[in-house]
């Protein structure tokens, strides 16, 4: 045998079994053996066998039995039948149930060994077909599941095979496609388009590859041909894929417009802009640039930084720069005076910035900034503004407040006025029963007249209510005093120097004032000291101060609870006397400060809250009042979660 063939012996006579595993290794056959049906298909379902000798006539499992078990395991070894009952219907049974040869005992051993390399060689036959088939059916799977278009073309460009992705792109099957012209079938042409791998090919048979847009596949695609080659090196055909590439070539237009917007914003933008290169070389100079400086864009692009024709200190500048690159992070450049365009003196504030590469390598550093004169002369005016702002804002809310209390003693003015108008009316008719009983004519027409009067005006029902009506109108006028006393001390000017202050009056005239701000998101619990003593300081900054703390406290508690709907949170203002020192505490509930921020509280300008809500001037400027103006302290401590307390120190004597 050209082949060594895995034989199984399947017999329940044991000389038999001997007898055949002498001869078939005789042959160079590797044998095995086993005596019943059962023991050789579960033997021929776990093995890897060519060929079963399988007897008929066995116990346990019959040969015809193991026969049918095979054809329904799908067991690939080919079947040969021995037997002593040499009938032709048991062959006949044996051939349908899938015996490829039927041999009649005894069988000489040339006949077996003939039977065999038959069989073997059937086996290695049918294991490559399957082989063939299954790789056929894997390169088709993968061939369907490229989401490519893929064609394979003969000679004459007609379709021998097309995947599903094509057949899904032109809107049909696949074996419509089958045996039609490429141009005809896929690009609906009756002769091949101009831009067509086959046109573009080159002669050496090396394949090409181009880029169309295809109006009938609705997008941009890149269009391959690859040459398909026989055993001998001709080409009888060819592989035309179409790979869609209509997202790359709108994120490629997509990436150069938005090169173009980034060309046109820097062009536009009104900061100052500079870029230098690692050579020291001036790469981008904007058109603020050229306004501010008075020098063209083609004047500095490519000249070196500190050539350029800016007339401002330049030592002081470039020592600046090369402090904050050494540094490698971002920084200010504050207060760089400079000689404008028209002649002027000015003052720009630019921020210095390192350019890093992908490596992480400083390669330049950019300048941007912009002329800070007048931000420099409107923040000498800002702290009057802000007091200005503040009044401003609580004038709506004090309004309201006294609004209401206004109201009520309104409604209750004029139900005075209209159960005055019903007592009137019985008086006038008790008056008449006076002036008939000291005449001694008191009918009883007349007691019934003073009866349907005192019904009329309900006198039980205005005795009950008229002193309720006077009280709340009294506790209404109280309380519109309460608040105009508030604000006519929190308002007060004051002047330049400071006075002897009653924190806790102040503090609680400020909570009022501020009430609209508050009340409905918050309620507010005061721990004042009794003892504290009056404090030296400026009574209107002092007001300031607590209002911007009260005010912040209010906006954080409702980033928690929102229109206080749900509950509401709590503000707890304290004061206590820490030696010479006034200690002034303000408690939120809020959200807390988040440790990302924590460092930038009180500088100008800085603010967390959404444009149109705050201007960030608030906290500095309540610094600038505490530090500056009193010799004081500021500080908080916060927890994200769980709220803020500013702790504000006010020294007691003046002579701090």
């Amino acid at each position: 045998m050209s082949e060594k063939a895995r034989v199984l012996i399947v017999d329940d006579d044991d000389g038999v079994r001997r007898l055949l595993s002498r001869q078939l290794a005789a042959l160079g056959c590797a044998c095995a053996a086993v005596k019943d049906g059962g023991a050789g298909l579960e033997a021929l379902k776990g093995g890897d066998f060519d060929v079963a000798l399988i007897d008929l006539q066995m116990p346990v499992m019959d040969g015809l039995e193991l026969l049918a078990a095979l054809q329904e395991a799908g067991v690939a070894a080919v079947p040969v039948v021995l037997s002593g009952w040499g009938d032709v219907s048991r062959a006949v049974e044996a051939m349908k149930r899938g015996a490829f040869d039927f041999l009649e005992k005894p069988v000489a051993a040339d006949a077996v060994a003939r039977a065999v390399e038959r069989a073997s060689l059937h086996s290695r036959v049918a294991r490559q077909a399957r082989t063939m088939t299954r790789l056929a059916e894997q390169w088709e799977s993968t061939f369907d599941a490229s989401p490519d278009m893929m064609v394979v073309l003969d000679q004459e460009r007609r379709i021998l095979r097309c995947n599903e992705a094509t057949a899904e792109r032109i809107g049909t099957s696949k074996e419509s496609l089958i045996g039609r012209f490429c141009h005809e079938a896929l690009c609906g042409e009756d002769d091949p388009p101009a831009l067509c791998p086959f046109h573009e090919a080159p002669g050496d048979g090396s394949g090409k590859t181009i880029e169309v847009h295809h109006p009938r596949w609705k997008g941009h695609f890149e269009l391959s041909l690859v040459p398909i080659r026989d055993g001998s090196g001709e080409i009888w055909g060819a592989v035309h894929i179409a790979h869609d590439i209509t997202q790359r070539k709108r994120a490629e237009e997509a990436l150069g417009e938005a090169h173009a917007e980034t060309e046109r914003l820097l062009a536009s933008i009104l900061s100052i802009l500079i870029g230098v290169g690692e050579d020291g070389k001036v790469a981008r100079w904007n058109t603020a640039a050229e306004s501010a400086f008075g020098v063209p864009a083609s004047a500095a692009i490519g000249k070196s930084f500190g050539e350029c024709d800016i007339h401002w200190d330049w030592e002081t500048v470039l020592k600046q720069i090369e402090t904050r690159r050494a540094a490698g992070r971002p920084a200010r450049l504050d207060e760089i005076r400079y000689a404008r365009s028209d002649g002027q003196e000015g003052i720009l504030g630019l921020t210095f910035s390192t350019i890093t590469k992908e490596t992480g390598e400083r390669s330049g550093f950019l300048l941007i900034g912009a002329d800070i004169t007048e931000r420099k002369f409107l923040e000498a005016q800002l702290a009057q503004a802000q007091k200005l702002e503040a009044i401003g804002h609580l004038a709506a809310g004090i309004a309201h407040e006294i609004n209401t209390p206004t109201q009520y003693v309104g409604d209750n003015t004029r139900f005075l006025q209209e159960s005055f108008a019903d007592l009137v009316g019985v008086l006038n008719t008790y008056d008449q029963l006076l002036s008939a009983a000291r005449q001694g004519t008191v009918t009883a027409e007349t007691v019934d007249r003073v009866e349907g009067a005192v019904k009329e005006a309900d006198v039980a029902y205005l005795i009950q209510e008229i002193p309720k009506a006077i009280q709340e109108s009294l506790e209404g006028v109280e309380r519109v005093a309460r608040i105009v006393r508030s604000m006519k001390e929190f308002s007060h000017p004051g002047g330049a120097e400071k006075t002897a202050v009653d924190l806790n009056k102040a503090i609680e005239n400020t909570i009022t004032v501020a009430r609209n701000e508050w009340k409905y998101v918050a309620d507010t619990v005061t721990e004042f000291d009794p003892d504290l003593p009056l404090v030296s300081c400026l009574p209107g900054d002092f007001n300031q101060v607590i209002l911007n703390l009260i005010v912040n406290a209010a906006h954080a508690i409702a980033d928690v609870v929102g229109d206080g709907s749900a509950g509401k949170g709590t503000i707890a203002i304290g004061t206590r006397r820490d030696g010479d020192w006034a200690e002034i505490r303000v408690r939120d509930t809020g959200p807390g400060i988040p440790e990302s921020i924590r460092g930038k509280i009180f500088s100008p300008f800085f603010t967390t809250k959404e444009v149109g809500k705050g201007t960030g001037q608030g906290l500095a400027i309540s610094r600038s009042v505490v530090v500056d103006k009193h010799g004081g302290s500021i500080r908080f401590e916060t927890q994200e979660g769980k709220g803020t307390t500013f702790i504000i120190r006010l020294p007691i004597g003046s002579k701090h």
